[in-house]
């Protein structure tokens, strides 16, 4: 059924003559790197013809800026290239200017932390592209190990938030697998539509402005380059990624994605560990007419 929905995909672009991809959109974990977390030459060697050829590649991912950035330089991206960050609530050059951003709603973030804190739940709030938690607990000094920073300690999590009135980019709730998707059922009362609540990971609860996400900020991007939605290219595995496989022109989900990624892309590469991403780039961007 997939191989049938990507023949009819591309047929429908070849009749309109509009094949040609600009514009293409890379998770990180999961997706772009590999199991050790990890660029392969195969990936970075895709990237590099892409740009040969003129085409535009950006990094789309929940991650922090100063933890997306190391990898934007290692694939050779000019500084002036802009990655998606913390699931699209923000956009920021590789330079460190910020020309997009949804921040959280203050008054839900408060009431998040708060009703976490108060149960003893690990929350990261990241703030100014910093992350900052209650305790370093050994989830925390795990996370921030496996993505490369710091994480500070502020005791009153809640207060450290509302102090000032800080906007924040995103919160994150990690839990174990198996409470995940109860903990987000007890937040959705809480916080009402302007909050988007996202299973990315089994143990991790991604919480955002409702206006922020992958599609969102793909979309905002490709407009400001010129680029049509037809002319986008996305690649991804988990529920974040979501949205953005769904506007942009080409979906594509790498063979270890989840069941619903994989459904709803136009079409299947192969997984993170086996250069998924630079198969996708060679076999569709690439042999564009």
């Amino acid at each position: 059924m997939l191989e049938e929905r990507w023949e009819h995909h591309l047929f429908f672009l070849r009749e309109t003559r509009c094949i040609m991809i600009k514009l293409i959109a890379a998770d990180l974990d999961d997706t772009l790197l590999d199991r050790d977390a990890k660029l392969s030459h195969e990936n970075k060697r895709a990237v590099a013809e892409a740009a040969e050829r003129g085409i535009v590649f950006t990094i789309s991912t929940g991650r922090m800026f100063q933890a997306t950035a190391p990898f934007g330089m290692e694939l050779g991206l000019d500084l002036e290239q802009p990655v998606i960050c913390y699931n699209g609530a923000m956009i920021r050059r590789l330079s460190g200017e910020t020309l997009y951003e949804q921040s959280l709603p203050s008054e839900a973030a408060g009431t998040i932390v708060e009703y976490g804190q108060a149960r003893g739940w690990t929350i990261n709030a990241y703030f100014d592209d910093e992350l900052y938690v209650r305790t370093l607990n050994q989830d925390v000094k795990d996370y921030a190990q496996r993505i490369g920073v710091d994480a500070t300690a502020v005791g009153d999590l809640a207060a450290f938030i509302q102090d000032g009135d800080k906007k924040l980019s995103k919160l994150m709730v990690i839990s174990e697998p198996e409470q995940t998707l109860a903990r987000i059922e007890e937040l959705r009362p809480l916080v009402g539509e302007d909050v988007l609540l996202l299973r990315s990971r089994p143990r991790f609860i991604e919480i955002t402005n409702a206006n922020a996400h992958k599609g969102g900020a793909l979309m905002w991007l490709a407009q400001s380059l010129g680029f049509k939605a037809y002319e986008v290219m996305a690649i991804g595995d988990s529920n974040n990624d979501l949205s953005m496989i769904k506007m942009a022109g080409i979906g594509v989900a790498v063979a270890n994605a989840s069941q619903e990624i994989q459904a709803a892309a136009d079409h299947v590469t192969a997984a993170n560990y086996e250069h998924g991403v630079a198969l996708a780039i060679r076999e569709i961007a690439l042999k564009a007419e």
